[in-house]
């Protein structure tokens, strides 16, 4: 199938030199059908005004617009859901006695997608996109794609719509040993002072009973290793309260529970009791069973507005309120539950 288009660019003097002659403006208006007017000039490089787009702009443009439509496209067939994609564009052109012409571009793709858990495969789209765009098919310069290694979410996660579900799509990380980040200073320490100590006290010791002393001294100072918030908070026991406790509500309440698909609520009671589990730290049972939760993708139907919003946390506090936490717990899993209801809200 052929498709064509069209537009027009125009260019007047505005001295009463003729043109070639130097000095002539290099500005240029562009037009076409639906956009309207486009104001074009030469690079600043070639005696153009900075303000307005130059070719060089303008094929970049094109390159990095027809990759994020081209990236839509093949992340919609992957069923991944995108919520935000940005291209920074870079472009060298080479010019000389003998004229000019571009060497290279290279393509910095990020992208946002609603469920972390399939970044990677999202990342590894931008591949295909490229062999798909039209514009970088026609070009003879060769094109770089440079996706940065990234961490999805500097802000705070986000989480499905699903009712009673608060799940965020940022996988928790197990914590770990302080040795581990930034050293275990204090046991190394500990580990000098006692193999000097050793040689001092025994000048004929053999050197492995000065590295053994030295060992034993750097276990005794080690700390004991953090343990995840599923286990400091009780392990399964506590959420199998909590969430018990909160469908206890929804099944008293007739409105809120006809928010819910199935009658019969313990189905939706143990997804969310296995994903809180899988959340906090725990066993990763919810994947196992569920597969890739595509969370965003399966749970857009739901109509969560502020009164069931509302409801929602009144629901958790109280279920909350029946589990013997320690204050600073308390406020972690209650912070994470109203941000969780906030994400759920798709209607006023």
């Amino acid at each position: 199938m052929q498709h064509e288009f069209s537009l027009r660019a125009e260019w007047a003097t505005n001295t009463d030199r003729p043109h070639p002659q130097r000095g002539f403006t290099r500005e240029v208006t562009i037009h076409a059908d639906g956009p309207g007017e486009l104001p074009g000039s030469a690079a600043k490089p070639f005696h153009g005004d900075a303000t307005r787009w130059n070719p060089e702009q303008l094929l970049l443009a094109a390159l990095v617009e027809c990759h994020i439509l081209s990236y839509l496209y093949v992340a919609g067939e992957a069923e991944i859901e995108v919520e935000h994609v940005s291209v920074r564009g870079e472009l060298t052109l080479e010019a000389g006695s003998d004229g000019g012409q571009i060497s290279s571009a290279t393509l910095y793709p990020e992208v946002v997608v609603a469920d972390t858990m399939q970044l990677a495969r999202a990342r590894e789209l931008h591949d295909e996109a490229h062999r798909q765009c039209f514009i970088a098919r026609s070009v003879n310069f060769p094109i770089s794609l440079e996706v940065p290694h990234q961490h999805q979410m500097p802000q705070l996660p986000q989480f499905s719509n699903r009712l009673g579900a608060p799940i965020a799509v940022l996988k928790p990380r197990r914590a770990k040993k302080p040795s581990q980040v930034s050293g275990n200073e204090d046991a190394r320490l500990a580990a000098i002072r006692a193999e000097r100590d050793a040689a001092h006290e025994d000048p004929n010791a053999s050197a492995q009973e000065t590295k053994s002393a030295a060992e034993q001294a750097q276990k005794t100072n080690a700390p004991a290793e953090q343990t995840s918030f599923y286990d400091q908070v009780g392990g399964e026991p506590t959420f199998r309260k909590l969430v018990h406790e909160f469908y206890q509500q929804v099944e008293a309440d007739p409105e809120f529970k006809a928010m819910y698909p199935e009658e019969d609520l313990g189905p939706a009671e143990q997804r969310l009791r296995l994903f809180l589990i899988q959340y906090w730290g725990g066993p990763t049972d919810y994947s196992q069973l569920r597969g890739h939760p595509r969370l965003r993708a399966r749970h857009m139907p739901f109509h969560v507005d502020t009164k069931a919003r509302d409801t929602w946390l009144k629901f958790m506090r109280n279920a909350m309120d029946t589990l013997d936490l320690a204050p600073l717990h308390y406020d972690t899993m209650w912070d994470y539950f109203e941000r969780a209801a906030r994400a759920m809200q798709n209607q006023h």
